[in-house]
């Protein structure tokens, strides 16, 4: 890779995290976080956390969207990226996996909620997690 192309890449993902760090703020700064609105700023803060342009996948589905910046990532096919997606931790775990855990951690972290796990993995979809966000961040701000 060449300098400028690390250039990029470097530029890139300041832009993604400073955009995902706005959305974290709108978030935690509402007063009163409806599901609607919690619903947009987290697609928005998911999109930036896997630095994924949003032509890229429009799908709503929290597993598609990982499987999605894995592959944007790699600069490959959703389809090539989960048939390459073989590195296993010692757990068993896949990358798409670990990228959405990690991401649920950093939920956590920017915005100040506790997700509880067995409802946070059972979220298919932004919708269903902004639903459980939305009341976090309701509570948290009473």
């Amino acid at each position: 890779m060449s300098a400028a192309d690390r250039d990029r890449v470097r530029e890139a993902l300041l832009q993604h995290t400073a955009a995902a760090a706005r959305e974290a703020r709108c978030l935690r700064e509402c007063a009163s976080p409806d599901a609607a609105f919690v619903k947009e700023h987290l697609r928005a803060y998911i999109l930036h956390k896997y630095m994924l342009p949003e032509d890229v996948c429009r799908s709503d589905d929290i597993r598609e969207l990982t499987e999605a910046g894995l592959a944007h990532m790699m600069k490959v096919t959703p389809e090539l990226a989960a048939v390459l997606d073989t590195a296993r931790s010692c757990a068993g775990a896949t990358s798409a996996t670990v990228k959405k855990a990690l991401l649920f951690q950093a939920m956590e972290r920017e915005l100040g909620v506790t997700l509880p796990a067995d409802k946070a993995v059972a979220a298919r979809d932004v919708g269903t997690l902004a639903v459980l966000v939305a009341g976090l961040l309701a509570a948290g701000n009473k």
